[in-house]
């Protein structure tokens, strides 16, 4: 099988972070004891043991394989007969009728298509597209791929899926945080455009997103407000300071700072304001957008980036009501 279409989160940590006790949930099924001597030195056969795709003996996984075992810890289940061959050295009928022998899958195998099928049933929900959060700057916190509700509502339901076959109001009550019946689940809110996705130009863009991307330890003063609506369709504004110092209310301000918008070129390259000198007040950096420093230390080459979007998708604004009533 070949597929494109990615899958949005991990089978080990992102699914133990909604079910901390997930490998609790590994389905297995012990086969009857009623195996046989073949009547080939170390084959034994069962005849009543169900479908098998793994089979385990003491925990310990064996080898499929598609001919008669004819190897240690091999085994082979015939589909058409009903079959199951096992090929084990040492042994003996009694000796494997008071094992714990058990049919399952591979547990890495089952937790991969509890994965891949979630991611599908999550990009067939949405009525966006899904893109990654891949490059410098614009990778998420915790360093995963996609945006992080999509990963989180990916893993709910890859685990209820897990779940369910043991215990259905569990595994429906965690489906319940991704979907449900009142509108309230991620995916919920993400349809009717309550959650915005990175990807989207929501308000958050309009105001102005304000990133730290270089800070020296010994820096306190920071950026810590906003204000303006952007100019540009899109872009980054690079805020830098060209000028160290200490920044002290009441007292005459040294500390000077210059932006950088794009060109035609590439981000963060055009220079839009140039040493200005930070006074506390709403200061212009460009498209539109203002930004206060607050008192403190700064050094030289301190940066911040703030990401606009002078654009709104509607699916992101929230639908308002009003009564009209002719008088």
């Amino acid at each position: 099988m070949s597929t494109y279409e990615a899958t949005y989160c991990d089978t080990n940590t992102d699914l133990q972070y909604i079910e901390p006790n997930i490998n609790n949930y590994n389905l297995r099924r012990v086969i009857p004891s009623d195996w046989t001597s073949s009547g080939t030195t170390d084959l034994y056969y069962l005849y009543s043991s169900g479908y098998v795709t793994q089979l385990f003996n003491n925990g310990e996984e064996m080898t499929s394989v598609t001919d008669t075992p004819n190897a240690n810890k091999e085994f082979n289940y015939n589909t058409s007969t009903g079959l199951l061959s096992f090929f084990l050295e040492d042994s003996s009928s009694s000796l494997l009728n008071s094992a714990v022998i058990e049919a399952g899958r591979d547990w890495f195998d089952t937790k991969t298509e509890a994965v891949r099928k979630a991611s599908d049933f999550v990009r067939n929900v949405l009525p966006v597209p899904i893109y990654p959060r891949k490059g410098v700057g614009v990778a998420s916190a915790t360093g995963n791929n996609y945006p992080e509700i999509v990963v989180r509502s990916t893993a709910i339901i890859a685990c209820a899926d897990l779940i369910r076959p043991f215990d259905k109001d569990k595994g429906d009550e965690l489906m319940a945080m991704a979907m449900n019946p009142e509108g309230t689940g991620y995916l919920d809110m993400i349809r009717k455009g309550e959650i915005a996705l990175s990807q989207d130009e929501g308000l958050a863009k309009n105001s102005g997103i304000i990133r730290e991307v270089s800070i020296n330890a010994n820096t306190t003063g920071s950026i810590i407000d906003v204000r303006g609506r952007p100019t540009a369709v899109w872009d980054v504004i690079k805020i830098i300071i060209s000028t160290a110092g200490t920044f002290t209310s009441g007292s005459a301000s040294g500390v000077k700072y210059d932006t950088f918008i794009s060109d035609d070129t590439s981000l963060k390259i055009d220079k839009s304001s140039d040493a200005e000198v930070i006074d506390g007040n709403f200061q212009d950096v460009g498209h539109g957008m203002q930004v206060r420093f607050s008192p403190g230390v700064y050094t030289a080459n301190d940066e911040w980036e703030m990401e606009v979007s002078g654009e709104l998708d509607s699916r992101t604004l929230a639908v308002k009501h009003a009564n009209a009533e002719r008088i």
